[in-house]
C-alpha cells in the first residue's frame, strides 16, 4: 500500500496519508516503524499500527486520569476495563504506570489518609475500611494510620461531638449521647475515645426538657391523664423521672 505523505496534526500526533485512506497515529509509532523512510506499507503493518495507535490513545487517557489525582490500582483497572482492552494489555499498562511512578501504593495510601483526615469527618476505622475496599495492603494502611497523632484524632472527634451538642434542640442528654456514640462509631472513631470526650463535656438539657413539656401539654391538655401521658413520653425520650418531676413542678409554679 503506497504511503503518500505524513503530516503533523497536533502534539505528538501525525496523519498518515495512504493511497486510499488516512489514519492518525503518534510520533512514537512513526519512529518505531521508521515510517518516515518508507514509501509503502503492508496490510499487516497497517493493522499493527492501527492496533498500537488504539493502545496509545488509551494510554494517553490513562495518563490524564492518573495525572488529575493519585489513583489506586483498582481505580485504574476499573478505568481500563471500560476501554475494552484485553487483560494482558491492562496488566501491561498497569506495570508501565508503576515503572514511571504514577501508580505508587505507599504514596496513594499516605495521601489518601492525610486528605480524609483533613477534609472529611471520617475517623481512622472508616478510612481503613475504605482503603481495604481498594485491595490495598493492610500492613501498609496500618503503618500510615499509626503515624496520625492521637491528639489530632481527639481534637477532630471533640469538634464533631461539640458541634452535635451545640446543634441539639430536641434530645435529652442520654438520648443525645447515644445518637452521638452511634454516629461517631459509624464515622470510624474508637468507642473509648468517644466515651472519653462525652465524659468530659457537661450537657445541659433543662431548657429542651421544658420546651418538650410545653409541646406535650398543648397536645394532651384535654385528656384526663394529661400529666401521666407527658411523663410517659418524656421517660421514653430518656429523661429521668426526677428531672421530669422537677421540671413539671417548676412550670406549675
Amino acid at each position: 500500500m503506497k504511503l503518500i505523505h505524513i503530516k503533523k496534526t497536533g502534539k505528538n500526533k501525525y496523519m498518515i496519508q495512504l493511497e486510499n485512506r488516512k489514519i492518525t497515529t503518534y510520533d512514537t509509532i512513526i519512529l518505531k516503524y521508521q515510517l518516515l523512510l518508507k514509501k509503502e506499507i503492508s496490510e499487516e503493518l497497517l493493522e499493527t499500527i492501527i492496533k498500537e495507535t488504539k493502545n496509545a490513545e488509551i494510554y494517553e487517557k490513562v495518563l490524564s486520569f492518573t495525572n488529575r489525582k493519585l489513583r489506586s490500582e483498582k481505580e485504574v483497572l476499573t478505568f481500563l476495563q471500560k476501554q475494552k482492552i484485553s487483560e494482558i494489555e491492562q496488566k501491561e499498562m498497569i506495570q508501565k504506570l508503576k515503572s514511571i511512578g504514577l501508580l505508587n501504593e505507599k504514596k496513594y495510601i499516605e495521601a489518601y489518609i492525610h486528605n480524609r483526615m483533613q477534609l472529611s469527618s471520617d475517623g481512622p476505622n472508616k478510612i481503613k475500611e475504605d482503603l481495604l475496599k481498594e485491595n490495598l495492603d493492610e500492613t501498609l494502611i496500618d503503618t500510615y494510620l499509626e503515624k496520625i497523632e492521637t491528639s489530632e484524632i481527639y481534637e477532630k472527634l471533640r469538634k464533631l461531638i461539640e458541634k452535635k451538642i451545640r446543634l441539639n434542640h430536641k434530645y435529652s442528654t442520654e438520648h443525645l449521647k447515644q445518637k452521638i456514640r452511634e454516629e461517631m462509631i459509624h464515622l470510624g472513631y474508637d468507642q473509648n475515645k468517644i466515651e472519653d470526650i462525652l465524659g468530659s463535656i457537661e450537657i445541659d438539657h433543662t431548657e429542651i426538657l421544658k420546651q418538650e413539656i410545653k409541646k406535650l401539654y398543648q397536645k394532651y391538655q384535654k385528656k384526663e391523664n394529661c400529666i401521666f401521658l407527658i411523663k410517659q413520653k418524656l421517660y421514653q425520650k430518656q429523661y429521668s423521672i426526677e428531672e421530669i418531676n422537677q421540671a413539671l413542678e417548676e412550670l406549675e409554679s
